[in-house]
Order: structure tokens, then sequence, then C-alpha cells
């Protein structure tokens, strides 16, 4: 199967690895018969597998199920997607899988995108400072420095 690797430069001289994720425990988890509205936050690894209205926000790790459906932002060190997702992704590594579609912006240090996935949206790789209210912001760094340089 064809991937395709994004990272930040000063990420690309360490060995990012394959996601820890599938090493811990879930502690989370909103099954596919299930609905949720309302924001999700915690520290351990979240799963879901059906279908979210709201942020999500956990330490170790999203992964969003086949069928799942989020509609809100996400934010977390590691996500996996093999689902759907309505909104913003912020994490250090992002996996989108075969199956996995994001209609938002992603903010990432890395970045695997398998072939078949989906996205629409924004991308921009090492620069993390976006706010985590769910809207869409401006990321400060090296992308102010582009633009300053651009208008000239």
């Amino acid at each position: 199967m064809m991937r395709k690797k994004f990272m930040a430069k000063e990420e690309r001289k360490k060995d990012v690895g394959v996601s820890k994720l599938d090493s811990l425990p879930i502690t989370t988890v909103v099954g596919n018969d299930m609905s949720f509205k309302g924001d999700i936050h915690g520290d351990g690894i979240v799963r879901i597998d059906g279908k979210v209205e709201g942020n999500i926000s956990s330490k170790q790790g999203i992964i969003l199920g086949e069928k799942a459906d989020v509609e809100g932002f996400l934010e977390s060190d590691n996500i996996i997607i093999f689902g759907h997702i309505k909104g913003s992704v912020k994490s250090k590594e992002l996996i989108l899988k075969t199956t996995g579609s994001v209609q938002g912006d992603i903010v990432s240090d890395f970045l695997e995108v398998e072939m078949g996935s989906k996205y629409d949206g924004t991308l921009k790789i090492g620069q993390r400072e976006v706010y985590n209210d769910g809207k869409q912001s401006k990321v400060k760094g090296a992308t102010e420095q582009q633009e300053a340089g651009r208008t000239k």
C-alpha cells in the first residue's frame, strides 16, 4: 500500500515511527451504536466508532474508527483517522488511513496519508500553535514570516 509521509524539517531528523496507540489501553469508547453531543476531554486514549458533535481532546491519543462521524475539533499527541471528521485537527502525529476523511484544517508535526483517504482543507506541518476552541485560527511561526516575505 502506498503511503505519503510529511513532517517538519526538525522532525525529519528524528525517528518518529508508527503511532504508539496500538500498544496502549483505550480508556474511553463511543460505540458505533452511540451518538454523543458535547465535548470530550481527557489524558488517555479515546476511540470513537459512533457519531460525536463536539470537540475531542485527549493527551495520549484519539482513534476514529471506520464508522466514526465527528463534527468538531480534534486535538491530541497521536491521532489515527479511519472514519470521518468535519472540523480542524491538531496533533503531533496524525495518520489518515485509506477509509479516513478530513473536511477541515490540519496542523501536525508528522502526517502519514494512505492512498484512498480524502482530505479537504489547509495543511500546516510543524506549526501547532492553534487555539483550542474549535475555530479556525491564525497559525504562528514560519507561516507569518513566509507571508511577510511575499508582501514585500
